[in-house]
């Protein structure tokens, strides 16, 4: 007999219908729910039985919305039926290796000192097993539909989503504000660890521009990981100013790198780490191009041939 999926997430209701679901420290999820139908924002690195979980809050007819192409953003997208993501990410809808989301779920738990192999195996903090509750796809691909920015989404009773785009992190980066509780769910695109280096810097500052005059519409901002931020709680205030002053220096010409200790934590051996894909050889390429700012709390990873719009 299959075990069952674990669905103990830890879960906070931090406004009216509105909850954070954490994937065991490694990314948050946003459950809002309406008088009519309830949108998931996010599908986490694939732990566990997602859906189950959404289904012990609400029975209505769910809206899936992917803020962006990432590994810890698509892992259990297929539990649903459809989803919405922008056409910019599309092609990076689907959930990643099983090998490479094992790796980075055990990374992150080693950081956390929540469920990994000796010496401290015997504290197993979460409550997921690796090699029963991170698996393969257990379904088809959802039929995935293109969001467009000023896209709204009606979950009845007033409460009206609206799509905005928010390039940086990856190209198709958006956040959702949401009009009823006036929370903006930002996704990876405003973060005090922000890496914005998938476009040039002028972009992205942009696009940040817009969502910070918009300001009287949201009480606070909601990003994935609560990592910079207590659970269930939004971004202290000054993170998005920050950012849009690191941006504005870079464009004067003000770069200088910063070394900082790594957030991962402590290096997993080299020997564990999986054979990376073409795609992710690539992308560790792209990596290697970036520099990190800082400025107090804010960390910001940019590419420097990446700044100007051409």
């Amino acid at each position: 007999m299959a075990k069952e999926l674990t669905k103990l997430y830890p879960m906070v209701q931090f406004k009216k219908d509105t909850w954070e679901i954490d994937e065991f420290d490694q990314a948050s999820m946003f459950l809002l729910v309406g008088s009519e139908k309830a949108m998931l924002i996010d599908c986490g690195m694939g732990i566990g039985d997602l859906l189950g979980a959404v289904r012990m809050i609400t029975d209505k007819p769910l809206i899936v919305v992917i803020t962006h192409g990432h590994i810890d953003h698509t892992g259990n997208i297929c539990q649903f039926e459809e989803a919405w993501i922008h056409g910019k990410d599309m092609a990076n809808a689907s959930p990643a290796p099983l090998r490479r989301r094992r790796f980075d779920v055990s990374r992150v738990a080693q950081r956390q000192k929540g469920a990994i192999g000796s010496p401290y195996n015997m504290f197993r903090l979460y409550p997921f097993d690796l090699n029963t509750d991170l698996r393969e796809p257990g379904g088809p691909m959802p039929v995935l539909h293109e969001i467009t920015a000023g896209m709204a989404f009606d979950l009845g009773g007033g409460r009206i989503v609206t799509a905005h785009e928010c390039p940086g992190h990856t190209p198709g980066e958006i956040v959702l504000l949401d009009h009823a509780t006036r929370s903006l769910f930002a996704g990876d695109a405003i973060n005090f660890n922000l890496s914005a280096a998938s476009v040039p810097v002028e972009t992205s500052l942009r696009a940040l521009r817009r969502i910070a005059d918009m300001k009287n519409r949201y009480d606070g901002i909601y990003n994935r990981h609560h990592d910079f931020r207590p659970f269930g709680a939004p971004l202290d205030d000054d993170c998005l100013p920050t950012i849009l002053e690191m941006m504005e220096g870079v464009l004067r010409g003000e770069i200088w790198p910063t070394q900082n200790p790594s957030f991962w934590g402590q290096p997993m051996p080299l020997t564990d780490t999986p054979e990376l894909s073409e795609e992710e050889a690539a992308m560790k390429k792209r990596m290697a191009n970036r520099v990190t700012l800082r400025r107090g709390r804010n960390y910001l990873a940019i590419d420097p041939g990446k700044i100007r719009e051409e």
